[in-house]
C-alpha cells in the first residue's frame, strides 16, 4: 500500500480535498449519504402514514424495515469482505450503486400499480434487504478505494470530511424527508434515492486509481468454491486476532458499542421521562449530536496528525465514555442538549481517528475482510446493547430507585451510567493496547 501511495503522490494535487480522485469520490458520497439518510427515514413514513395507517400492525410492519437493513449486515459483510479483497474495489462500487439504482427503479414501477398494501410492503422489504446486502459490498470497497487514491499521511483529512459528510447528511436528511413523502409523496422519495445512485455512479465512473490499485479476482480452478472463500475468510479472522492494532481497536470499540447501543435505544424515554421534555423536542437530540459531530470531525482532522492517530483515538474514547456517564445525570433538557453537543464531537473524534488507524495497519489485500469482521462485531454489540437495554429497563430494573450520596437513581439514568461506564472500559483497553503505538 506504501509503493501504491508513493507513486500516487506524483499526480496527487494536494489541496481541500486532497486530490482529484478524493473530490470525485467524496462528491458523491455526499450526495449518496444525503440521499440514503432522506430514505431510510421517508420509508418509515411511508409506512406508518400511508400503507399502514391506522393498523395494528403499524409498528411491526416498521420493525420488518429495520430488519432487513439489519440482516444482511450481519450475513452478507463477512462474505462480501472476501470478495471485495479479490474484486477491483472502483468496479465493485460500480456495480453495487448500478444494481441499487435499478432495485429503486423497480420499487418506483411497482408503485405505479394498484398493489395491495402487503403486497407493497412485502416490495419494499426485499427491496431494502436485498439494497442492504449491495450496501455491505459497496462499503468495503470504499473503504479500500479510499486507501488506493489518498496517500497515508491524509487519511485523517480524508475520514474527517467523509464524518463530516455523514453528519450533515443526519441532521439534514430526515427532516426534510417526512415533508416530501407527505407533500410529494413516495414516489419522489425513490426518484431521487436512485438519483443519489446514478450520481455516485458517474463519480466513481470518471475516477483515475493508480494503477498498482487494479484488482482482478484469480482465476478459480477449485470444485468447491466455499471451501476456499470459508477459508480465505478464516485467514481474514487470523489477520485481526493477530493484529495488534486492528485487534484491539475492534475490541475496544465493540465493548464501548455494548454500552452505546444501550443509549440509541432508551434515548427517546430518556428526554420523556428523566428530563420531563416533551415527545415534540426529542428531534432536538439529533440536531445537537449531529451539529457537534460537524464541529468534532472538522477539528479532528486538524488535531489527529498532530497529536497522533492512536492517541486522538484512545483520548476521543475515553471522553465519549465520561460524556455519556454526565448525561445520565442531566434532569433539565437544555443542559442535556449542550452534553448531547460535546457527545457529538468527541464521537466524531473517534470515528475520524479509527479509519486511519485501520488502514494503516492493514495490508492492501486484507482490508475488505478486516472492515467486514469489524463492522459484523460492532454491529453484534451494538445489537446485543440494544436488547439488553429492552430487558433491563423493562423487566429488571422496573420500578427502580435508590439515593446515594445525595444523587437519586432511576432505570434509565442507571443504564446510561452504565453505558458510559463501558465506553470508558472499551477507552482503557484501547489505552493498554495501543500504548505501543502511541509511544513510537
Amino acid at each position: 500500500m506504501r509503493a501504491c501511495h508513493a507513486r500516487h503522490k506524483t499526480y496527487a494535487k494536494r489541496a481541500a480535498l486532497i486530490n482529484r480522485n478524493f473530490a470525485l469520490l467524496w462528491s458523491g458520497q455526499v450526495v449518496t449519504d444525503l440521499g440514503t439518510a432522506m430514505f431510510n427515514t421517508a420509508l418509515v413514513v411511508w409506512v406508518v402514514a400511508m400503507l399502514a395507517r391506522g393498523q395494528l400492525w403499524a409498528p411491526l410492519a416498521v420493525s420488518g424495515l429495520l430488519l432487513a437493513q439489519s440482516l444482511p449486515m450481519m450475513l452478507v459483510r463477512p462474505f462480501a469482505g472476501v470478495f471485495v479483497d479479490r474484486w477491483d474495489a472502483r468496479r465493485t462500487m460500480l456495480r453495487m450503486d448500478a444494481i441499487r439504482a435499478a432495485l429503486v427503479a423497480l420499487l418506483l414501477i411497482l408503485v405505479t400499480f394498484p398493489l395491495a398494501s402487503v403486497w407493497l410492503l412485502v416490495a419494499i422489504y426485499l427491496t431494502v434487504l436485498c439494497a442492504s446486502a449491495c450496501g455491505q459490498f459497496f462499503n468495503s470497497a470504499l473503504l479500500a478505494l479510499i486507501s488506493d487514491v489518498v496517500p497515508e499521511n491524509d487519511l485523517p483529512h480524508a475520514s474527517g470530511l467523509s464524518e463530516v459528510t455523514w453528519s450533515i447528511a443526519s441532521v439534514v436528511g430526515p427532516p426534510l424527508a417526512a415533508p416530501l413523502v407527505l407533500g410529494l409523496g413516495a414516489p419522489w422519495a425513490l426518484v431521487l434515492n436512485g438519483g443519489s445512485f446514478v450520481i455516485s455512479y458517474c463519480t466513481l465512473l470518471a475516477i483515475r486509481t493508480p494503477h498498482c490499485a487494479h484488482r482482478e479476482a484469480p482465476t478459480v480452478h477449485d470444485t468447491n468454491i466455499r471451501l476456499r472463500i470459508l477459508g480465505e475468510l478464516r485467514d481474514g479472522l487470523r489477520f485481526v486476532r493477530a493484529n495488534r492494532i486492528v485487534r484491539t481497536v475492534t475490541l475496544a470499540v465493540s465493548i464501548a458499542m455494548l454500552g452505546a447501543g444501550m443509549l440509541h435505544a432508551l434515548d427517546y424515554f430518556f428526554v420523556t421521562q428523566s428530563l420531563h421534555a416533551a415527545p415534540a423536542l426529542y428531534g432536538l437530540v439529533g440536531c445537537a449530536f449531529g451539529g457537534g459531530s460537524i464541529v468534532g470531525a472538522l477539528l479532528a482532522a486538524k488535531i489527529a496528525p498532530r497529536l497522533g492517530i492512536a492517541r486522538t483515538f484512545v483520548y476521543a474514547l475515553l471522553a465519549v465514555g465520561i460524556t455519556t456517564v454526565l448525561l445520565s445525570r442531566q434532569t433539565n433538557l437544555i443542559p442535556a442538549l449542550t452534553v448531547w453537543t460535546m457527545l457529538g464531537i468527541v464521537n466524531a473524534a473517534t470515528n475520524v481517528a479509527m479509519m486511519p488507524l485501520l488502514l494503516g495497519a492493514t495490508p492492501r489485500a486484507m482490508i475488505g475482510r478486516m472492515n467486514a469482521l469489524f463492522s459484523t462485531s460492532i454491529s453484534a454489540f451494538s445489537l446485543l446493547s440494544s436488547t439488553l437495554a429492552g430487558w433491563l429497563d423493562g423487566e429488571v430494573l422496573r420500578g427502580f430507585s435508590m439515593t446515594l450520596l445525595g444523587l437519586r437513581f432511576g432505570p434509565i439514568d442507571t443504564l446510561l451510567l452504565l453505558t458510559g461506564l463501558l465506553i470508558c472500559a472499551g477507552g482503557i483497553y484501547a489505552a493498554k493496547g495501543l500504548r505501543p503505538v502511541r509511544c513510537a
